[in-house]
C-alpha cells in the first residue's frame, strides 16, 4: 500500500524563544512518497543538515541498492525547503548514493523582492540550476490544474504562482510562490500546502469551490498563524492533519502570546477538526495513503 511519510527534520526540534525578537524559526519540511511498487515522491527535504536523514529515509523505502527519485517537488526556495536536495546535490558522498530523475519546481523570475524590484528569485533558480545539473535531472515547470501521474499516484496542482502581477503587491515573502498541489491514490487524498499564504488558499477556493475534500492536510506554513484560511479548511475538511512545525513553534501558537491572531484560531479550527494530528517534532510519522 501506498504512504506517506512526514520526515522529523532536525530544525522541529528547536524547543527554544520563539517570537518577535528572535523571529518564528522554521521547522524545515520534508515528505516523501512511496507507492505501491515504491516509487518514490520527494516534498521539499528541509534545510541542508537533513539531506543524510531523507537519504536514510529513501534507502529503507527502496528495493534497489541505490534509490532513485521519480519526482523531487520544491514548494517555494525557502532554505528549510530546498535546503536539503542542494546539499545532496552539492556532497559527492551524498550525491553518488541517489539518483533523481525529474525536479519539479516554479520561481517566476520576475517577482518582486521587498524592495519592489523584480528579481528576488534569480539566485535561487540559479542554486536549482545547479542542482539539476548535479543529479542530470529533467525540470519540470508545473502548470495550473496539471495532472501528472506515477505508479497510480496522482498529483494535481491546485495553485502554482504564474500571476506576478498578483504576488508583486504581497510584500516580496516567497511564501507567495508557495505550490499548492493534491495527492491522491485509489484510497486517500492529500492536500499539500507548503509554505501558502491566505491569497493562495482563497484562490483556490475560488476555482475548486467544493472539490477540494481531503483525507489529509498538510497545514501551511508549519501552522504558524500568519498562514491561515478558514473557508480552504472547512472544504478540504481533513481527517488527519499533518504539522511540519517545531516543539516552539506548536508550544507558542497554542499559547496565549497569540490568542488574538484570527489566523490561530482558524488553524486550531482545522487541527481541532482532524481525529489524528502528526507534529513533526514528535518525529517520523507514516500514513497510509
Amino acid at each position: 500500500m501506498a504512504k506517506l511519510i512526514q520526515y522529523r527534520t532536525n530544525a522541529s526540534l528547536y524547543d527554544g524563544a520563539f517570537d518577535s525578537t528572535v523571529g518564528w524559526a522554521a521547522a524545515g519540511m520534508a515528505d516523501v512518497i512511496v507507492t505501491d511498487n515504491k516509487k518514490l515522491i520527494v516534498i521539499d527535504g528541509g534545510f541542508g543538515d537533513d539531506a543524510e536523514g531523507i537519504l536514510s529515509i529513501l534507502q529503507s523505502n527502496t528495493e534497489s541498492e541505490i534509490p532513485h527519485v521519480d519526482l523531487w517537488i520544491i514548494t517555494h526556495p525557502h532554505h528549510d525547503h530546498c535546503g536539503a536536495i542542494r546539499e545532496l546535490a552539492c556532497n559527492e558522498n551524498f550525491r553518488s548514493k541517489l539518483t533523481v530523475g525529474k525536479i519539479l519546481y516554479w520561481f517566476p523570475p520576475e517577482f518582486c523582492g521587498k524592495d519592489g524590484k523584480a528579481g528576488a528569485l534569480v539566485k535561487a533558480n540559479e542554486r536549482m540550476e545547479t542542482v539539476l545539473e548535479a543529479f542530470g535531472a529533467e525540470y519540470h515547470r508545473p502548470s495550473l490544474d496539471e495532472k501528472i501521474s506515477i505508479d497510480g499516484i496522482v498529483l494535481h496542482f491546485l495553485y502554482v504562482p504564474d500571476d506576478c502581477t498578483i504576488l508583486n503587491t504581497g510584500g516580496g515573502n516567497s511564501n507567495l510562490c508557495s505550490l499548492i498541489f493534491t495527492v491522491e491514490s485509489e484510497n486517500k487524498k492529500a492536500m499539500i500546502t507548503g509554505d501558502a499564504y491566505h491569497r493562495s488558499m482563497q484562490m483556490t477556493v475560488w476555482r475548486y469551490h467544493k472539490k477540494l475534500k481531503c483525507d489529509i492536510l498538510q497545514m501551511p506554513h508549519h501552522g504558524l498563524c500568519d498562514s491561515h484560511n478558514i473557508e480552504f479548511y472547512r472544504e478540504v475538511n481533513a481527517e488527519t492533519v499533518l504539522i511540519p512545525t517545531s516543539a516552539a513553534g506548536y508550544r507558542t501558537m497554542h499559547s496565549d502570546m497569540y490568542a488574538d491572531r484570527e489566523g490561530r484560531n482558524n488553524n486550531l479550527w482545522a487541527e481541532n477538526n482532524a481525529a489524528q494530528v502528526f507534529k513533526a517534532f514528535e518525529g517520523t510519522a507514516e500514513i497510509e495513503l
